[in-house]
């Protein structure tokens, strides 16, 4: 059976997507959900640049939470796994890690972001340091992501200057991830381009 590819992304696209995404609503000034749209991709990048950030060589150990190789989910997964791929040389320990694992909190990536032991990973790695308004900028935009993303019913309605209070120094935080923290490797010079951009929109 020869199925056609629908869809194809990584780690790295898919922050850069989020971003260029967060940058269409941006500039969509008249449109009535700008907001909700924002948080969410602004949300998704910032996640997605950090666990570019950290992770390393190894691909997914530092950004995926410990696993319990006894559990029943996990033994299950094991004998799926056995059975379809019993013809095949293949690494099982590493392949179920991959098929039953959870991708770490966001919050536990920014905190690994401004630990060297995640990021010192060559001579010119930069650890992220954030202001006080930048932690308060990710809290609420964190807070504002799950309740939109988790919505309950209910009316909603938020006041302020959202583009200066949590747009912007989110923003810095994603610059420094993408461009200036020197661990994210980009396959070509269009990649970062399309960062740049949507940056300096």
């Amino acid at each position: 059976m020869n199925e056609q590819i629908v869809y194809r992304t990584d780690e790295l696209e898919n922050a850069i997507d989020y971003l260029e995404q967060a940058t269409n609503f941006f500039e969509s000034v008249e449109n009535p959900h700008r907001f909700k749209w924002l948080m969410i991709s602004l949300h998704g990048a910032l996640y997605g640049f950090g666990v570019c950030a950290i992770k390393g060589s190894r691909s997914y150990h530092n950004v995926i939470k410990d696993i319990n190789m006894k559990s029943k989910k996990v033994k299950a997964k094991k004998a799926e796994l056995e059975s379809l791929l019993s013809e095949f040389d293949f690494d099982l320990n590493s392949m179920l890690t991959l098929n039953v694992s959870e991708l770490i909190s966001i919050w536990t990536v920014l905190d690994r972001c401004k630990s060297e032991e995640y990021m010192q990973r060559f001579v010119h790695s930069e650890v992220l340091q954030t202001t006080s308004q930048q932690d308060h900028a990710i809290e609420k935009l964190i807070t504002y992501r799950n309740q939109l993303a988790h919505f309950k019913p209910s009316a909603y309605g938020i006041t302020g200057d959202y583009e200066k209070d949590i747009i912007m120094p989110v923003v810095e935080v994603i610059k420094f991830l993408a461009l200036e923290c020197n661990n994210i490797m980009y396959y070509s010079d269009e990649s970062k381009m399309r960062v740049e951009k949507a940056l300096h929109i």
